[in-house]
Formats: C-alpha cells, sequence, structure tokens
C-alpha cells in the first residue's frame, strides 16, 4: 500500500494541522497509532478527514493521543506539506 505519512507525535486535543496538496485530489486522514496500524495491516480503521480536491485541508486533533497523517493519493503523483497551525 503506498501513501504518503508524517507522524506528528503527542498532541492535545484542539491542536490543528494544514495540509496543502498540489498535483492532485487525495484522501487526507488524522488517525490514532491503533488506527493507523490497522490501516497497515489491512483491518478496519477509524479516521478523521476525508477526499479533498481543495487545499489546504485543516485538520483539528480531537482528543489527547499520540498522531498521524495519511495521504491517500494512489496512483496520482502529489507534493504534500504539512505544518501546525496552533
Amino acid at each position: 500500500m503506498e501513501h504518503l505519512y508524517w507522524d506528528l507525535g503527542t498532541y492535545a486535543g484542539g491542536a490543528m494541522f494544514e495540509v496543502e496538496l498540489r498535483g492532485s485530489t487525495a484522501r487526507v486522514c488524522l488517525m490514532n497509532g491503533d488506527e493507523y496500524q490497522a490501516y497497515l495491516d489491512g483491518d478496519e480503521y477509524e479516521f478523521f478527514g476525508g477526499f479533498y480536491d481543495l487545499s489546504p485541508v485543516v485538520l483539528e486533533v480531537p482528543h489527547d493521543d499520540h498522531w498521524y497523517i495519511v495521504v491517500d493519493s494512489y496512483p496520482q503523483r502529489i507534493k504534500v506539506t504539512v505544518g501546525q497551525v496552533f
């Protein structure tokens, strides 16, 4: 499974991240460590986000945890920038 990901580390609920997409539409997912592992294993998983064709995408961390952002645009080529808003 090809995807781009960022290990954000541990954040409190309310932290916000901005994802800039260039070159393709993509599914952008914010998920905790357990859900990311399920994603990697091909199991069912839950995430915050969705499919986006407009950028930037702003995602808010819903609760304290260790977080990952996953961008899945396969097979399209895409450039992605991720940054914390606040």
